[in-house]
């Protein structure tokens, strides 16, 4: 996998501060603009009023439910296609199933190693990236 630096905006979807900065720090890290935003409701605004290249979403959220938030970001008319990753603290295979079945592209639990979030983001930015450009021939 590449390290080159992946020039992609990232909307962060986490209540937690402490959460936000480690997902904010580790995107930037490889080259990606971050934007946050602390519960369900302003998740969907943020996602609505910009054009992300992935959505790192919580799912216990203040306000609207990750699976809510995923469900809007689904449904929207010109970017319903966004990769959305959930980061999240349930690990029950139900949960994981549901996050899947409503159109998440991953699924990484909480505590996470930060390697292993990197290369997921970037597999998942990649892998729509090459979608689109292959797409187009």
């Amino acid at each position: 996998m590449s390290t080159e630096p992946l020039d992609a905006a990232i909307l962060v979807i986490e209540d937690d501060k402490f959460n936000i900065k480690l997902l904010t720090e580790a995107c930037r890290s490889m080259g990606c603009r971050v934007s946050s935003a602390m519960d369900g409701e302003a998740g969907v605004e943020a996602f609505e009023g910009s054009a992300p290249d992935l959505v790192l979403l919580d799912v216990m959220l203040p306000k609207m439910d990750g699976f809510g938030v995923l469900a809007r970001i689904r449904a929207h008319p010109e970017r319903g296609d966004t990769p959305v990753v959930m980061v999240t603290a349930l690990q029950n295979a139900d949960d994981r199933a549901r996050a899947l079945e409503l159109g998440a592209d991953d699924y990484v639990g909480k505590p996470f190693r930060l390697g292993d979030l990197r290369s997921r983001v970037r597999s998942v930015i990649e892998m729509r990236r090459m979608q689109a450009e292959f797409g187009s021939l």
